[in-house]
């Protein structure tokens, strides 16, 4: 395995027979516009399909600035208006950013089994 995510997000489905969870993941450096809106796209597309969760897995985010917080914050509310859980794992550069920006700490978005 090893090596750095792209910043080119991915999806896929965690429940084969159901498809009613996906996740999305992405890493690198989230600083740049395009990174953040191809990001944004592959989320909304998501969201659209309306799974009962989506999970975003940005472990591999090695840098991130207000940009990726917008659009957490706003993929929180969208997801919230349409009954879909978001939970979120984050690299200390995520978390450092959302916490700049008075978001809860991640741990709040993470399901515990």
């Amino acid at each position: 395995m090893g090596g750095a995510q792209p910043e080119k997000p991915t999806s896929y489905s965690l429940d084969s027979t159901a498809g009613d969870e996906i996740a999305i993941l992405i890493g690198g450096d989230l600083r740049t516009i395009n990174a953040v809106r191809d990001f944004w796209q592959l989320v909304i597309q998501t969201l659209e399909s309306s799974p009962k969760s989506i999970w975003l897995n940005l472990t591999g985010v090695g840098q991130a600035d207000t940009k990726l917080a917008a659009c957490i914050i706003a993929v929180l509310r969208r997801a919230h208006t349409n009954g879909i859980d978001v939970f979120i794992v984050g690299s200390d550069a995520v978390q450092d950013t959302l916490k700049l920006c008075k978001v809860p700490p991640i741990r709040h978005f993470t399901k515990v089994a």
